[in-house]
């Protein structure tokens, strides 16, 4: 990234250092980043935070609460807590696999976060096509997908999901998805996507 620097007065550095300082901090981590480059689309996004909450319909059954999701190229970690925000579940992906860590610290591993979290908390978290339908794209390979009268995704059919775009918000410059559900068979989630970084 090239970084344009440039000479500034003592009285300018001065006003600026207080208007740094008058700036609200919102509850998800979010670091002032004036060198960096604002993405024209979100096929640029390759890592980004989000924080939300979930709720979970599967064979009659049904789990709510909140999400908290680290995503980069080559590594993701989730953390899904309980509505009075103790955590449920810790799942942690990268090349060389899954870890979901329960809150009585039992560890189980596996190649796929699908197959990991269904045996363990009995719905699959669909994490591969996750990372990209979250940011309101298809993940690579076959998919349908249709659009809304401003062009964005409205819902996508992929690897047997149905994903259904339900609002959205503006997060660095992009309109990023606020609300979405997922189906299959007999499962569905609802996200609601609170806050967004886009790393």
């Amino acid at each position: 990234m090239t970084l344009f620097q440039c000479r500034l007065s003592p009285g300018l550095l001065v006003f600026l250092v207080f208007l740094s300082g008058c700036a609200a901090t919102p509850e998800l981590v979010r670091q002032s980043r004036p060198d960096r480059v604002r993405v024209a689309s979100v096929e640029q996004v390759d890592a980004f935070q989000l924080s939300g909450r979930v709720g979970v319909k599967y064979d009659e059954q049904g789990f709510s609460g909140n999400l908290r999701w680290q995503h980069a190229a080559q590594r993701d970690e989730i953390l899904i807590l309980s509505p009075l925000g103790q955590g449920v579940a810790q799942i942690e992906q990268n090349a060389a696999g899954v870890v979901l860590t329960t809150a009585a610290q039992q560890r189980y591993q596996a190649q796929d976060a699908e197959t990991l979290t269904e045996q363990v908390l009995g719905w699959r978290l669909p994490l591969a096509g996750m990372r990209y339908w979250v940011l309101g794209r298809a993940a690579p390979g076959k998919a349908e997908m249709q659009l809304d009268e401003l062009m964005r995704p409205k819902r996508l059919i992929q690897d047997g999901w149905q994903i259904d775009y339900l609002a959205y918000r503006e997060a660095d410059g992009l309109a990023l998805p606020q609300k979405m559900t997922m189906h299959r068979d007999d499962l569905e989630m609802k996200l609601i996507i609170d806050d967004w970084v886009i790393d």
